[in-house]
């Protein structure tokens, strides 16, 4: 029941949303493929041209679901403790939105499994061709590796498989380095940064929003029960333990350090879900009930809002991008002109940019940029002498003056409005940029 539950949900967020603006970014990227990106590695970018978005996350989520299911009936050497293990991740909040939206959590969730699977039995090639898929698609998957080196010092036992596991790894993940060396370490610089650089808010405080964050995405009864259950676990699950602790422990510092993502430590659940069903049936009850409510609620909010928020993040995230499909003919935006001669859309910020990119196919381009993203790794747009580019912004970014001298006349802005169920959730304004300069370089 808590499988077909979750599937259901699932479905109906995938087909009731418009595209995530982050699954629109790696949408974009899947246009360019390459061995690395700024942001994270490809292995997203790769699964999205083959599989497309809905596609890739549909196989990120069932095919998770099914390695916990084997992973479970390994540990407990039972398949009904397998099929609760399974149902209890169906409603791990970031299970969920992992198979909604597909981003590099959704690959790594899959793989980090298939790797603590094969680490489990010992299968030292299947967890070297895993574990590199994982580093493939986010650099955390490294903690894997910590954990299981901390399992191993602890039992004085490092198996000589186990060096096959690292060299194959190793190989899987190889082009990402030197993709990174040929562009002078900027993925590798981000993430670190990103991740572990002190912020000017960070304490106390940061670390408190990370509690709160595993509350949700985790699940109210789950956290506490991952807590537990990584200190005073079975001592014969020492591997699937660490495979808990260590990235709780892991953020949760960085969390003292600076303002961290709720979903960075999400592949900690899949362990616990493994390790809580094999405990009393009151604790996988409350675990699972907690978690599906905590989805049923997001999902229906997502949905059919009641509630009012003064800033509802998580309904302008997921509706109302779609307006963005009118800019395919800005002719009749803006009267009196060619749609032909518009030859680039310029966005303030790499998540706009991508969604123009994502509804009208078009070629896209940041503009004084919020952040340093793939955009300025990519060469600028290629524009003849006499082209119009569209610039789109929310919130007030007007076009910046470095472009607008570039062009021989501006004009707008005309607005956008994306609603959904009679809210307005985004408000755009787009301006036209006519004529490029005959002297401007492209």
């Amino acid at each position: 029941m808590l499988l077909v539950l979750a599937l259901g949900a699932r479905l109906a967020l995938m087909l009731g949303t418009d595209v995530y603006f982050d699954s629109a970014y790696y949408w974009q990227w899947a246009r360019q493929l390459d061995w690395g990106y700024f942001d994270h590695p490809p292995l997203v970018a790769w699964s999205i041209a083959l599989l497309g978005i809905e596609g890739t996350a549909l196989f990120c989520g069932l095919g998770t679901v099914a390695a916990v299911w084997g992973l479970a009936r390994d540990v407990h050497g039972d398949a009904h403790a397998a099929w609760r293990a399974a149902a209890l991740w169906s409603t791990v909040p970031a299970g969920a939105v992992a198979g909604v939206w597909p981003t590099p959590d959704s690959l790594l969730l899959l793989f980090w499994t298939l790797a603590l699977w094969a680490l489990w039995r010992e299968r030292w090639m299947g967890a070297g061709l895993a574990g590199g898929c994982a580093l493939l698609a986010k650099y955390p998957a490294v903690l894997l590796g910590v954990a299981f080196l901390i399992t191993t010092a602890r039992a004085r036992r490092l198996p000589w498989g186990a060096w096959s596991t690292a060299a194959l790894a190793s190989a899987c993940f190889a082009p990402v380095v030197l993709w990174n060396a040929e562009k002078g370490w900027v993925g590798f610089t981000f993430q670190l940064t990103h991740g572990l650089a002190r912020g000017w808010r960070s304490g106390w405080a940061t670390f408190g929003e990370f509690l709160a964050g595993q509350l949700a995405l985790g699940g109210p009864v789950l956290f506490p029960l991952a807590v537990w259950y990584g200190l005073r676990g079975p001592r014969e699950q020492r591997l699937l333990r660490m495979a808990v602790l260590v990235p709780l422990l892991f953020f949760g510092c960085a969390s003292l350090r600076t303002r961290g993502e709720a979903n960075w430590p999400c592949a900690a659940y899949v362990a616990v879900c493994v390790g809580v069903a094999g405990m009393r049936p009151p604790w996988q009850r409350a675990a699972a009930l907690t978690g599906l409510a905590v989805v049923l609620g997001m999902g229906s909010h997502l949905l059919f809002p009641t509630l009012d928020f003064r800033r509802d993040t998580a309904l302008a995230r997921t509706h109302g991008w779609s307006v963005l499909r009118r800019l395919a003919a800005p002719e009749h935006l803006f009267p009196d002109s060619d749609a032909r001669n518009v030859a680039a859309v310029y966005a303030g910020n790499y998540q706009l940019a991508s969604q123009v990119a994502y509804y009208t196919g078009g070629v896209t381009r940041t503009g004084a940029p919020a952040r340093f993203s793939q955009y300025d790794l990519w060469p600028a747009p290629s524009l003849a002498p006499g082209q119009d580019v569209l610039w789109v912004g929310e919130g007030g970014p007007h076009p910046p003056d470095e472009l607008v001298s570039r062009f021989t006349a501006l004009e707008g802005p005309v607005e956008l409005f994306g609603d959904f169920r009679g809210r307005r959730l985004h408000t755009f304004q787009v301006w036209r940029l006519r004529g490029l300069k005959a002297a401007t370089p492209p």
